[in-house]
């Protein structure tokens, strides 16, 4: 059973499904080159978290924030309404290519499964280092990675990295085929 934070962070990137549902023709384009574009991503995460602050849907946001041991920075820690005490969630964006880049193929299972820090683990002890009040990463694949494909990598993941664990909030039949925001929940022990 998800808890009422998962909804929340849920509700929040459905959100940001509609505001880069606008942005079609960026997406095919970062896929048909070939390029992982993340300051893109994080440009536009920034730009729709000051919208949903002016609305009121978050509270407030920050940028870069540090762990808990100084030494790391998450990229985003939002606060998030809920019904009895504001919750602030820490959030690290990634933007993968699904697909061909300098003649080499990437799925969604090498990154989970890569130790290097092209894969994920590496976000996923950063995410570590902060408070447990909601830790998540956004993956944008620029393509769609499949059901199927997406949910090896996650298993990939968490056999390979415990006590690490990844619970996905978001799933690739509801979105098209040029683009996938993928939300994991990050579980860990410290």
């Amino acid at each position: 059973m998800s808890s009422k934070v998962d909804n929340r962070i849920r509700v929040t990137i459905a959100q940001f499904y509609c505001a880069m549902a606008q942005h079609e023709n960026h997406l095919k384009c970062f896929h048909d080159y070939g390029v992982q574009v993340e300051g893109w991503l994080k440009g536009e995460f920034l730009t729709f978290l000051e919208d949903e602050k002016k609305s009121g849907r978050i509270i407030d946001f920050d940028r870069e924030v540090k762990s808990l041991d100084g030494r790391k920075k998450v990229d985003f820690r939002i606060e998030i309404p809920s019904e009895a005490d504001n919750t602030c969630v820490w959030l690290e964006l990634k933007h993968w290519l699904i697909g061909k880049q300098k003649g080499v193929n990437y799925y969604a299972s090498f990154y989970f499964g890569d130790p290097s820090a092209i894969g994920i683990i590496s976000d996923v002890k950063k995410l570590a280092k902060v408070p447990d009040e909601g830790r998540y990463l956004l993956v944008l694949a620029t393509a769609n990675p499949g059901q199927d494909e997406w949910q090896k990598g996650v298993s990939k993941f968490n056999k390979k990295f415990t006590p690490f664990f990844l619970e996905p909030l978001t799933y690739p039949r509801d979105f098209p085929n040029y683009y996938f925001l993928g939300l994991l929940k990050v579980s860990c022990d410290r």
